[in-house]
């Protein structure tokens, strides 16, 4: 459905008054019209010409008349349909002011050019392709779009046959030869805004693609004094002073379908910037679930390793929360799922290998030349250094065990009984691999 001059203008309740205002006054409000999308114009200065009914059509352009007398009423009917019929069109997306004067414009356009026996002329079909960019810059799936059109469609061809005289059979027969034409109109308005809206939605994704990697970069290079990121943050949705929490994921290979993860993650609550970097993905939330991302992503990449960082206010905790993801990251197998709540000490002591090194070299000396004992030593803190139920987790005697652990603190100098020793003693069979 199109703009277009009115079949029957004088009769449109839109147009009543015209004639009563002052030039002045036409003058105004056709500037204020000339700010407003095409489709939201009022049909381009009805009336400009008059209708050329091809002989022989004068029922049908008849029909067309009768439909546009009750416009409004027909209107506010398509428009209650759509908001019925439509979950998408309730969430306010669309204003019903908007959703109305659309209706209206497609409805003119139609009866126009079904009184002129004609398909969309394509200034016409132009006016849907704005009307297809613009509902998806508010946001409106495509397939409600068409759905609502639809609707559109089976009221007024519901209107035109309650406007054939009921003593004139011939005027419905005629009719009925209409419907192809309909259906061509049908089919190619709803080609034109499926495209547009397309299009447009490509457009914005690959603006916001473009901006996810910037303000990942940013944060990822700690450079946060400018105006740059806090304006990016703001792009994305993101309150720049709210909290932030960052998951980063080990993928591998060419598994580096960001898109379907940020469609993913999309769903959930919270706004969330996904973006690929190398062998890596960085998820930045914020207002989410954290349970609810780390499912999220395990159910786009089975086998990737996935580290959540703490929870942290401001831009800055947004890359202190990333650094979270990054340390815990390293520290977690393929497959498996950490945060830095649970991983922290060893995520903090990742990279200090060599600072390390010095003051756990005996346990890793010791681990390397009897993993029995650090057998022992990993179950008794796995037990909750319980000796008795260390050994059961080792199928040993509760005094194997005992022996084993005295043996490693013979050997290294630390007591794994004691929280000092014990926790040297798992640092150095982390760092030896044990």
């Amino acid at each position: 459905m199109n703009d277009g001059p009115a079949v029957d203008a004088a009769a449109n309740d839109g147009d009543a008054g015209t004639a009563d205002r002052l030039p002045e006054d036409r003058d105004v409000e056709a500037e204020a019209d000339a700010h407003l999308p095409l489709d939201l114009r009022p049909s381009a200065s009805r009336p400009s010409r008059p209708v050329n009914v091809p002989p022989g059509w004068e029922p049908i352009a008849e029909l067309a008349a009768i439909v546009e007398r009750h416009l409004d009423a027909l209107v506010e009917r398509i428009t209650d349909c759509i908001h019925d019929e439509i979950p998408t069109y309730r969430t306010g997306l669309v204003p019903r002011e908007d959703l109305r004067h659309s209706v209206r414009r497609n409805l003119e356009g139609i009866l126009f050019g079904l009184a002129e026996h004609r398909p969309p002329h394509p200034e016409e079909v132009a006016v849907r392709r704005e009307l297809g960019s613009r509902r998806a810059l508010q946001g409106m799936p495509v397939d409600a779009l068409i759905q609502a059109y639809h609707v559109g469609y089976r009221e007024l061809w519901l209107a035109l046959v309650d406007a054939v005289p009921g003593d004139e059979p011939q005027t419905a027969t005629q009719l009925l030869t209409t419907a192809t034409l309909v259906w061509q109109w049908v089919h190619e308005v709803a080609d034109a805004l499926a495209e547009s809206h397309a299009s447009t939605v490509r457009s914005l994704e690959a603006r916001a693609v473009g901006a996810r990697q910037r303000f990942v970069e940013l944060l990822v290079g700690g450079d946060l004094d400018g105006e740059e990121v806090p304006r990016l943050a703001g792009s994305l949705g993101f309150d720049p002073a709210g909290e932030f929490t960052v998951m980063v994921l080990r993928v591998g290979g060419d598994d580096l379908d960001a898109v379907e993860l940020q469609h993913t993650v999309d769903r959930l609550a919270g706004r969330h910037a996904v973006v690929a970097r190398g062998t890596q993905v960085v998820c930045v939330s914020q207002g989410g679930e954290e349970r609810a991302l780390t499912t999220a992503a395990r159910n786009v990449f089975a086998a990737a390793a996935v580290a959540l960082g703490s929870r942290r206010p401001g831009l800055r905790g947004a890359r202190a929360s990333l650094t979270d993801a990054e340390l815990t990251l390293a520290v977690t197998d393929d497959g498996d799922t950490s945060t830095f709540e649970d991983a922290w000490l060893w995520a903090t002591l990742t990279g200090a290998d060599e600072r390390l090194r010095p003051l756990l070299a005996d346990g890793a000396d010791a681990a390397g030349r009897h993993p029995h004992l650090a057998e022992a030593v990993r179950a008794f803190a796995d037990a909750g250094f319980s000796v008795s139920q260390a050994g059961r987790r080792l199928g040993l005697h509760a005094n194997t065990v005992a022996y084993r652990l005295d043996r490693w603190a013979e050997l290294t100098g630390w007591d794994p009984r004691s929280f000092p020793g014990l926790t040297r003693s798992l640092a150095a069979l982390r760092l030896a691999g044990s």
